[in-house]
């Protein structure tokens, strides 16, 4: 991990846009939380207006208000739907869709996406489900894996049909909001993650550790540490090759190798002693969701649908393709570009 490394990162996108402290994203999801709230109230203010019902907008604004997700809440159903992000990746990897490969850049790119579009938007306006889904298939893009969206929903209507449950997806879910995800990533598309910087390590580290065969276990169990990284906000906070190096301190430990030994001769004492706090924080953070996640399965998902329940009652109108102010609002807009298009003949 030689300097020129930081160097390079320093002039990403990613580094000069998607860098916060812990409390500067809180404080930025409170706001967009704040701000969502109020577009939905809003929105049903305008919805009762095309229905001039004020007996039902008291109703429904009452709904909404005792259903209102907080910030926490917004946060516990997309880390839900990351991690079935992650889920799918399998699935698209047992059917061999996509190169092994290509499904770490894939599945890291798609969480990465998810996690910045949802800095600029809230779960009111944008449920997750169909979010996830679109920045997956974005991903494929970026990541040089393109296929086709027929070839990329059928994998998902399969398990569907199978299950004879749930509800099938069709390409225009996912299309119609390609440019709302792009737009609310600012049209940077590069994400950089800690896979690559692993491997750099693993490499390097060979030249001073003996025994590679240790070292090759540790490197495997690396990439389970930089799994669970992904659903922390690590990411926002620090470099990848630094989070990189944190998840091989952790698989280290556990293998019982002392990868200091290497540090000690690869980087000068000021640098280690800038260095060894991010390492620890990285390591706590991993740590702490691994521990955090041990909890059933089931009582995870029954959560996330409870969760999915109180948005439905929430859930911004405006934005709402199933609301009669979302339908007339879209046809009010073709009016206007029907007129408009005639005028200027």
């Amino acid at each position: 991990m030689s300097s020129a490394k930081p160097q390079l990162f320093e002039q990403t996108s990613q580094y000069r846009h998607w860098r916060f402290t812990p409390t500067s994203l809180a404080q930025l999801r409170a706001a967009n939380n704040k701000q969502g709230v109020e577009r939905v109230l809003q929105g049903l203010r305008e919805e009762a207006q095309v229905d001039n019902d004020r007996n039902t907008l008291e109703t429904r604004i009452s709904e909404a208000t005792n259903n209102l997700l907080s910030p926490e809440e917004e946060l516990e159903l997309i880390d839900y739907y990351l991690q079935v992000t992650v889920a799918y990746a399998r699935m698209y990897g047992k059917g061999a869709i996509f190169k092994p490969e290509a499904l770490n850049n894939i599945k890291s790119t798609a969480v990465n996406f998810m996690k910045r579009f949802y800095l600029h938007n809230v779960v009111f306006d944008y449920p997750p489900k169909s979010i996830m889904l679109t920045c997956f298939y974005l991903a494929t893009k970026v990541e040089n894996s393109f296929i086709k969206i027929d070839d990329f929903v059928r994998p998902l209507n399969d398990v569907v049909d199978k299950n004879k449950k749930g509800v099938r997806t069709k390409n225009e879910d996912i299309l119609d909001l390609e440019f709302v995800v792009i737009q609310s990533l600012q049209f940077e598309l590069a994400a950089h993650h800690p896979y690559r910087p692993s491997y750099g390590l693993y490499l390097d580290m060979q030249a001073y550790i003996e025994n590679n065969n240790l070292l090759k276990e540790v490197y495997d169990r690396t990439q389970y540490y930089i799994d669970q990284s992904l659903f922390t906000d690590l990411i926002f906070y620090y470099q990848p090759p630094q989070i990189a190096l944190g998840a091989f301190k952790l698989a280290a430990k556990e293998k019982n190798l002392d990868i200091d030994m290497y540090l000690t001769q690869r980087f000068e004492a000021r640098s280690l002693e800038l260095l060894y706090p991010i390492l620890d924080d990285i390591q706590e953070v991993v740590a702490n969701r691994i521990n955090a996640s041990v909890v059933d399965k089931k009582e995870v998902k029954e959560r996330a649908a409870l969760i999915d329940r109180k948005l439905i009652l929430c859930r911004n109108p405006e934005k709402n393709p199933n609301s009669k102010l979302y339908r007339k609002k879209i046809a009010d807009r073709d009016e206007a570009q029907y007129v408009s298009d005639s005028g200027s003949e």
